[in-house]
């Protein structure tokens, strides 16, 4: 047997009545964003229980019959069970690379289950949409937050070493009896940018969110689940 699979009514599905309305609004400018911006569909669900099916198969089933993602696949869906006390995250085939298995569960683990083990269903949800946000977007900065002093000295480490290769390098490649400088023969280094948006295809979405910036709400885009993700108790 299977449970039964309600219509989504937005980006946020709050069908446990948990959240509140400033919850909701914070959630639902994250997914906006993520919408316009990235490409990314973002839906979050509370559901009381889908007994007596298991939490992944039902993520699962309901990503797939909402189409969470669009033409190219970039969903993302965040069900809390109630009663159970479960929350599963599943994850597109187009946001994979940015969201793998263990980044999602590192999320849940720092920024969401200590929320939601307190009965705190707005601050732990509302965390998780800004967290796997800063990820779509390349942005880790909330995971750094945990500890700012470690990130720091790690950053200042690394800046090190790198200038310490550097100068190991430009000194290898220097003819013999030339002095450093800057020179036209000197060995620059070269700036490497790393895209930070999901790439997409066409113009727009076909069938996505209904109404686009007007706010009413037709629907998600089509989009199929990747399979990934991960899941926590609380």
């Amino acid at each position: 047997m299977t449970a039964s699979i309600p219509k989504p009514v937005g980006y946020v599905n709050d069908f446990a009545d948990v959240l509140n309305s400033q919850s909701e609004a914070e959630i639902s400018a994250v997914a906006k964003s993520l919408a316009d911006n990235q490409g990314v569909e973002l839906a979050v669900v509370t559901i009381p229980s889908v007994e007596p099916e298991p939490v992944k198969m039902y993520t699962t089933r309901l990503f797939s019959e909402w189409g969470i993602g669009g033409p190219e696949d970039s969903g993302l869906l965040i069900l809390v069970v109630t009663e159970s006390r479960e929350i599963e995250v599943e994850t597109g085939y187009g946001v994979e690379g940015a969201l793998p298995d263990g980044k999602v569960g590192a999320i849940l683990d720092q920024f969401v289950i200590p929320h939601l083990a307190r009965n705190d269903w707005n601050r732990g949800l509302v965390e998780a949409a800004k967290a796997y946000q800063a990820e779509l977007l390349g942005e880790s900065f909330l995971l750094e937050q945990k500890n700012p002093q470690r990130s720091s000295e790690l950053k200042g480490f690394l800046i090190f070493l790198a200038i310490v290769v550097i100068v190991l390098i430009n000194a290898r490649k220097r003819p013999p009896g030339v002095s450093g400088g800057s020179g036209s023969g000197g060995t620059r280094r070269k700036t490497v940018v790393y895209p930070t948006r999901i790439p997409r295809t066409g113009s727009g979405r076909s069938g996505g969110i209904g109404g686009g910036r007007s706010g009413s709400f037709g629907g998600f885009g089509g989009g199929r689940s990747g399979g990934g993700g991960a899941g926590r108790k609380f």
